[in-house]
């Protein structure tokens, strides 16, 4: 049993954040079928997973969850991972996001950088410190995010004061940080780089894209102070918003997306790889985009982007009460060394 200190929603004006225009739905969702189709259709040198990566029990006929642009996910029977079955060897997935512009593109708008400050980076960075402060007594003073992205959290980071240190392997958001941040982010491996301890280390939107997330927190554990933290942040599969992607005629442009996210996660299977890998969970935050998901799948679906206008005030309602009841599809969790 881990003490761990429970947070439940997170105030987000998804409308503001993402707008809705269906066409761009459309256009985006059918370039991450192209994709798919390139990486996973007929002559691809895709190889299946034997063991889940989480937990590593054995995948021989588990079930699949759902599939995506023909791509089965399957779910491990020991901690519920789900998962790409069989997938392109991870240089090629590498390839892809590093050289993928349109990939990156949520990450490197110049027109939401104040609304991703404001509305996303600084919640998440107040909750990193205020759990680093309840469990050391002090603020951290450095700090390494792999999978920066264009750099925002390391930026936010910057600003109060904080020595800051980021990997990403995206050319254009590599780009991106140095333009809008003035920020120098590693394009090198960092499960092979070295470094100084570090007091946190962070890790947003970044083991779903990886063919194993447990050599990450590994490597974690190496870069990490006695006394550090790691936040990990994942998508969740039990949630209203993977059930929606899930239906028939679902245009899917986020979340369940095998072109990148090749891992959903359960919370059993992200602490079971926290803590066989030597990390204590000591704080977890639930929330999601599941209420605004399937206003866009039901606008989608009857072809009028007017039902936002109606249902627009039903979605921060709507999504509380998913949150609060761990239907949600994102979690947080802040974890450190058990040593």
């Amino acid at each position: 049993m881990f003490d761990v200190q429970v947070r439940a929603g997170k105030p987000l004006d998804v409308l503001k954040l993402k707008g809705i225009d269906l066409g761009e739905v459309r256009d985006y969702a059918g370039f991450l079928e192209t994709t798919a189709a390139r990486l996973y259709g007929a002559g691809a040198d895709i190889r299946r997973m034997t063991q889940c990566p989480l937990c590593h029990a054995l995948l021989d006929g588990v079930a699949v969850e759902l599939a995506v642009f023909g791509v089965p996910y399957l779910r491990c029977g020991g901690c519920g991972h789900v998962g790409v079955g069989a997938r392109p060897k991870p240089e090629v997935l590498d390839e892809v996001f590093a050289e993928s512009e349109a990939h990156s593109s949520t990450y490197i708008d110049h027109s939401a950088i104040e609304t991703r400050m404001t509305q996303i980076i600084a919640p998440k960075l107040d909750w990193c410190l205020e759990h680093c402060q309840r469990r050391t007594g002090k603020s951290p003073r450095t700090v390494l995010d792999v999978g920066a992205g264009g750099g925002h959290f390391l930026a936010g980071a910057q600003r109060r004061g904080l020595a800051v240190e980021g990997f990403e392997k995206s050319r254009a958001s590599r780009a991106f940080a140095q333009e809008a941040f003035g920020l120098e982010l590693r394009e090198d491996d960092f499960l092979s780089a070295g470094g100084a301890p570090v007091d946190l280390i962070t890790f947003w939107g970044l083991l779903e894209y990886v063919a194993q997330p447990r050599d990450f927190i590994v490597a974690a554990l190496r870069r990490l102070s006695p006394d550090g933290m790691l936040i990990v942040e994942v998508p969740r599969v039990d949630s209203l918003g993977t059930m929606v992607q899930g239906m028939e005629g679902a245009v899917i442009a986020r979340h369940m997306d095998p072109t990148t996210h090749v891992n959903g996660f359960t919370d059993a299977s992200l602490c079971t790889a926290l803590v066989d890998e030597g990390f204590v969970p000591v704080a977890a935050w639930y929330f999601g985009m599941d209420a605004y998901e399937t206003c866009v799948q039901a606008a989608l679906r009857a072809d009028d982007p007017r039902l936002f206008d109606v249902l627009a005030d039903f979605i921060p309602v709507i999504q509380q009460a998913l949150d609060r009841g761990r239907q949600c599809d994102d979690i947080i969790v802040a974890a450190v060394p058990a040593r």
